[in-house]
């Protein structure tokens, strides 16, 4: 069960990467590099985000931290969008908002079952 709902949560931050993508987030955070930044910023985390899903499955003894660091990443574009820095005209789509409470109810899954140990 632990993986599908990793991979639900890497579809949910995926998704938000690609509406951030959109939005020109680069932008609105203010990163540096514009679009080439913001992708050369991405190879990592998508990345990491793959080898999490091998390592649940590869290696159970990194079930615990691979799913708190995936569940605290959920709540990242909604403490970052709707927190810090809440712009009206961004990432306020019903969809946005679809995905950013996705992400976050899929992150604290995560974080639980990686607590209790699923």
């Amino acid at each position: 069960m632990l993986i599908y709902i990793y991979i639900l949560n890497a579809t949910f931050l995926i998704l938000h990467e690609i509406e951030s993508g959109y939005e020109k987030e680069w932008e609105i955070l203010k990163l540096p590099g514009k679009i080439t930044g913001f992708l050369l910023f991405h190879i990592p985390i998508i990345f990491a985000f793959f080898y999490g899903a091998y390592s649940i499955i590869q290696y159970p003894q990194t079930r615990f931290i691979v799913s708190i660091i995936a569940g605290i990443s959920g709540f990242i574009p909604f403490v970052i969008h709707k927190i810090i820095i809440n712009k009206k005209e961004s990432f306020n789509k019903p969809i946005s908002n679809v995905i950013i409470i996705g992400n976050m109810v899929s992150g604290l899954l995560l974080i639980i079952m990686g607590i209790i140990g699923i």
